[in-house]
């Protein structure tokens, strides 16, 4: 699941008493977190500190500068403003956050979390730097893979995120619920270039708290697949457990992993463990205006897809195609084009429209050229035009792609 977010948006930053004019909160925490974006620090302070001034018991305000303050070695201090900020905040899930357990582990599972971290460390050996120094990390992640929170073992997976820097697979038939870290960032300025230590341990905790909800989230995929819930309960139930697991992986900063980084004098950025993320349940989707974006997507896309399917499964091939055509002309899933035009064609066909299923599956191959589907679709649309020669050379070719595959 999604857990890098892009705060840093283009904004003239305003100066002064118009700042905090009236109770604008948000707006004085957002012209703090620009300057922190821009790594404009001293500017963050004076702004923070003249909003507290007004505002002092505000959750999102002390939070901020917790971050602030830590960004300049003051970890004690960022600690005291990060934990008073938790205690303010409504419904936190860090509140009553317990890094450790007494919950009772099977020497089966046990063994199988150790394996899973064992795993881990090889296939991210970035992870592995400080070795026994951070036992008490790797200790930590074997209890969460042997199921402390789930109930059920839970697996590392070295494959790739699909979307984000780290991900959750939610369990299945034969199969444990896991998680997957990227080696290198997948986008952004940093695109390409190895994760540090911290960022992949920030992640690697983040998807141990959060895999935890997957029952939850499939849960909401099975309603969204019966067309129980709109796109925007979708988005915000998927986005509801996704920040009580930020609030836990901010609860675990400030409890364990801070503490260590102050002893060992390292370097440490608070916004990896969720500490500028201060809305709560009931907010949290209003903060997420850009449609093109996180959560939007991929949740969003996965609503969609979900009801296209579900218009399929109905025979309501016109509804699946007006959806379709719509999803075919937003922006920024240019890696689900050649699918969205796959299915394009195949409403075409169920329409008895086979002239537009031919131009929906070329443009489907023109975005993947190696679609074996959208070949052997093409070809059967060409049969039905009576083009026999095109039907059977994109048959064939459907064929040779299923053989290199």
């Amino acid at each position: 699941m999604k857990r890098t977010f892009s705060f840093c948006l283009p904004m003239v930053l305003l100066f002064g008493a118009a700042v905090f004019a009236g109770d604008d909160v948000n707006r004085a925490f957002q012209e703090a977190r620009r300057a922190i974006c821009r790594g404009e620090i001293d500017t963050a302070t004076d702004l923070l500190e003249k909003a507290l001034e007004q505002w002092p018991k505000e959750a999102k305000l002390l939070g901020l500068r917790g971050v602030v303050r830590i960004r300049k070695s003051d970890y004690l201090g960022g600690a005291a403003d990060i934990k008073a900020a938790i205690a303010l905040t409504p419904g936190d899930a860090g509140r009553d956050y317990q890094a450790t357990t007494k919950v009772q582990l099977s020497v089966a599972a046990l063994q199988h979390g150790r394996k899973q971290v064992a795993a881990m460390l090889r296939d991210r050996p970035t992870m592995a730097h400080f070795a026994a120094e951070t036992q008490f990390l790797q200790d930590w992640a074997a209890r969460k893979f042997a199921g402390e929170d789930f109930g059920e073992p839970i697996d590392w997976d070295p494959t790739p995120p699909l979307h984000s820097d780290a991900e959750h697979l939610a369990p299945a038939p034969g199969m444990n619920a896991a998680i997957l870290l990227a080696e290198e960032s997948p986008d952004g300025p940093q695109e390409g270039k190895p994760r540090s230590f911290e960022e992949l341990w920030a992640g690697a905790v983040y998807e141990l708290h959060n895999v935890a909800f997957a029952r939850r989230f499939v849960k909401l995929h099975e309603e969204a697949d019966e067309g129980r819930v709109s796109k925007e309960e979708f988005v915000a139930g998927i986005l509801k457990y996704e920040l009580l697991a930020a609030q836990q992986t901010r609860a675990f900063y400030v409890q364990v992993y801070l503490p260590w980084a102050e002893k060992k004098r390292l370097p440490t950025n608070p916004t990896l463990w969720f500490c500028d993320w201060w809305d709560t349940p009931d907010t949290v989707l209003s903060s997420f205006t850009d449609k093109s974006g996180y959560p939007w997507r991929p949740y969003g896309r996965e609503h969609d897809w979900a009801t296209v399917h579900r218009y399929w499964r109905s025979a309501e091939y016109q509804q699946s195609l007006k959806l379709l055509k719509q999803m075919s002309i937003e922006e920024g899933y240019e890696d689900e084009a050649s699918d969205v035009w796959y299915w394009i064609g195949r409403c075409y066909l169920k329409l008895n429209q086979p002239q537009e299923a031919v131009e929906a599956f070329s443009e489907a191959i023109r975005w993947e050229p190696h679609n074996a589907d959208a070949y052997r679709a093409r070809g059967e649309a060409y049969q039905l035009l009576g083009q026999k020669e095109r039907a059977s050379a994109d048959l064939k070719k459907a064929e040779e792609l299923e053989e290199e595959n």
